[in-house]
């Protein structure tokens, strides 16, 4: 059964500021909330947690998926045009105006939700964990778009962020004056490195896009390669790289590569290094229509149950809350026993119970003798790893 909420604290918030930060753990209902807000008050939008539901990939440049909603509306075509390169400058997106869609980073592809929903200038905009998987750059741009916009803005997140305005925690299906809470956790013991050979991964490279056109297709191709790297990369069983690098570098474009995909031999056909990537969008990752099918074993279930996260295996992984399917996957990559995880900001979609559960996931795959590169934006979640485990960092970009 859909919870339903009084949204009087929240009215009366927006009645006193533009902005209004509701913070919540995972799982208690932000996005029920939101879907409440959209549902009951006229002239309200929503930019949920996934970005890819926003962009529809009928458009073959930025600023025409961007122009999408303002289409729909009717909105002559000079207006149309005005608040496009309005709204991609402030979203720090002008460069990518005549991109592919298709062709974005994590980081990007968020920003240009947010600038497609925000374009429309709706009366309130409502953001599910905004600046998840945003570099401090395009955080900050973000930051200063809401701000700049004419509608009244409601953020829902993990954790408040420095921003005017108004704070409101839910929790027991209710909202209330916001009361921080620590953010600290406990970390894991610390891991000591294995005495086996480091793991050579070479020159790493990466190439993605400009694919062969299909034979029924009569225009040249116009595809754009994008290419990653060359960068040497070295990593030590039990140990952690933090690779590192602003929205569009090309980290993902080379843990993508390292394991085989986009048409690239990867790192096991090449130096016989067997590989497990977790993938940014967790929901990527799924083929499988239960949470059993999808973490693939028992152990991997009773490892999650141990650290107070029980999963239905019957369950359908979508139905999950985003840090569960998170923790899920973590889950997954580890206990598959490969000689190298790569993780690809495990961190997005993360509370502080399941940041700390995850932490001990990481730990106890390090241990297992498993070496990690992870890509993240937030320093502090590296820092936390460097908690329990020897980070080493390598700039991309």
């Amino acid at each position: 059964m859909a919870l339903t909420f009084n949204l009087t604290p929240l009215t009366d918030a927006l009645e006193r500021s533009d902005t209004v930060q509701i913070i919540a753990d995972s799982g208690a209902g932000l996005t029920s909330l939101a879907n409440q807000i959209h549902e009951t008050w006229p002239n309200a939008a929503v930019v949920g947690q996934d970005p890819v539901a926003h962009i529809t990939y009928l458009r073959e440049t930025v600023i025409e998926e961007v122009a999408v909603g303002l289409e729909q509306r009717g909105v002559p075509q000079a207006e149309m045009l005005e608040r496009c390169q309005r709204i991609l400058t402030a979203a720090d997106l002008s460069d990518l105006a005549e991109r592919n869609p298709a062709k974005l980073s994590g980081g990007q592809t968020r920003r240009v939700a947010i600038a497609a929903v925000a374009v429309l200038e709706p009366a309130v905009l409502v953001l599910d964990d905004p600046f998840a998987g945003l570099d401090t750059d395009s955080a900050a741009r973000i930051a200063a778009l809401l701000e700049a916009l004419p509608s009244r803005i409601v953020l829902l997140g993990t954790r408040p962020r420095d921003m005017r305005g108004e704070q409101l925690s839910l929790h027991d299906a209710s909202l209330h004056p916001f009361t921080p809470t620590p953010t600290t956790t406990a970390s894991p013991a610390p891991v000591t490195a294995l005495d086996l050979p480091d793991l050579d991964l070479g020159e790493v490279a990466a190439t993605r896009g400009g694919k062969k056109r299909k034979w029924w297709q009569f225009r040249a191709a116009e595809e754009p390669v994008f290419t990653a790297g060359p960068i040497d990369l070295r990593v030590r069983p039990g140990e952690v790289v933090w690779l590192r690098g602003a929205n569009g570098a090309g980290k993902t474009t080379l843990l993508r590569a390292m394991a085989g995909l986009d048409g690239n031999p990867g790192l096991e056909a090449e130096r016989g290094i067997t590989v497990s990537l977790a993938l940014q969008r967790a929901a990527d990752q799924l083929a499988e229509s239960t949470v059993g099918a999808f973490v693939g074993n028992d152990e991997a279930l009773a490892q999650l149950a141990d650290l107070g996260v029980t999963l239905d295996p019957d369950e359908h992984p979508l139905d999950l809350p985003a840090a569960h399917l998170r923790l899920a996957q973590l889950a997954q990559v580890f206990s598959q026993r490969r000689q190298l995880v790569l993780l690809d900001e495990p961190d997005v979609g993360l509370d502080i119970p399941n940041r700390a559960r995850a932490h001990a996931l990481i730990a106890e795959g390090l241990a297992a003798g498993a070496a990690v590169i992870l890509t993240c934006h937030d320093a502090t979640f590296a820092a936390e790893v460097g908690e329990y485990a020897a980070v080493g960092e390598r700039v991309l970009g």
